[in-house]
């Protein structure tokens, strides 16, 4: 229970003693997602083309190519941002042989710190 606050000397007036709250405000909120506009802007697609070249090195599906962005979201966090796009990816020459995936990544742009957290078919 928070200490009740000593009430200040007076002759006449007739003061009403509140806890003092001795906790501290609640941590800020998450910033938002924000929808991406232009899903052709270079970084956007520098973005996806990082997600499918990490992917695909790390599975062996060196087949893999980046075909568009589809649609994306960005949040900053960590002095850089999280990155939701879906990705349309090549899995050989004929367009019939294209798939969407989900990634999910984080990043500071024009530095070397990037991580794909995940990689999905839709």
């Amino acid at each position: 229970m928070a200490p009740i606050a000593p009430c200040p000397p007076t002759r006449h007036l007739r003061c009403r003693c509140v806890a003092q709250n001795s906790t501290s405000p609640p941590p800020p909120s998450e910033p938002a997602w924000t929808t991406v506009m232009n899903t052709s802007d270079l970084a956007i697609q520098q973005v996806a083309q990082f997600d499918i070249r990490i992917y695909a090195l790390s599975t062996g599906k060196l087949q893999l190519g980046f075909v568009g962005v589809v649609s994306g979201q960005t949040q900053p966090f960590n002095g850089g941002y999280n990155y939701l796009l879906v990705i349309t990816v090549s899995n050989g020459p004929a367009p019939k042989n294209n798939r969407n995936y989900n990634a999910s990544s984080w990043g500071i742009l024009g530095t070397m710190s990037w991580k794909l957290w995940s990689f999905t078919l839709v």
